[in-house]
């Protein structure tokens, strides 16, 4: 199986567990959204935002694209503007993956930041996004059984991957 494949497979993944996120999550109200709870961020709603934020930080610095919004810091959140704004970027990182080329996957790409300098492939950084989409729903999965929700999507890649190959 070639990288393309993989990391297209993965980019489709990460929008699709995201929209299964957000019909969850838009069931509840914004203040169980909003509830503050012992975890790496305060509740959930801030989780799903850290989740965009570092969605527009990596397609910003991966894509060169010049529309990413900063979501660090930001402290009024509502639920229908996470939710639309993460949905948004997950969907522009699925149709950019799309386009590339295994060639252009094995790229390696230099990034200095604050947190971190490196110089890995693309397909490396990629990998490390959506790695870090599924580990932040899995702590709002726990977030959400603490405060009581119920009936939380399934989002695992094997069952997605499933899914997709009986469709084709």
């Amino acid at each position: 199986m070639s990288v393309k494949k993989i990391i297209t497979s993965y980019a489709t993944y990460n929008l699709s567990a995201n929209k299964q996120f957000v019909n969850w999550l838009s069931k509840q109200s914004e203040e169980q959204l909003l509830q503050e709870v012992p975890s790496s961020f305060k509740g959930i709603l801030q989780t799903l935002n850290h989740i965009w934020a570092i969605e527009e930080m990596w397609c910003a610095d991966l894509f060169k694209n010049d529309d990413a919004v900063n979501r660090y810091g930001v402290q009024d959140l509502n639920s229908k503007e996470v939710f639309e704004g993460l949905l948004n970027r997950s969907s522009i990182i699925a149709e950019k993956v799309n386009l590339l080329t295994d060639n252009t996957l094995a790229e390696n790409i230099s990034i200095k930041t604050p947190w971190f300098e490196a110089n890995l492939t693309l397909a490396e950084y990629l990998q490390h996004l959506f790695n870090h989409g599924t580990y932040h729903r899995g702590q709002i999965i726990t977030i959400a059984h603490h405060l009581g929700f119920t009936e939380m999507p399934s989002t695992d890649f094997l069952f997605y991957s499933l899914m997709a190959s009986n469709q084709s």
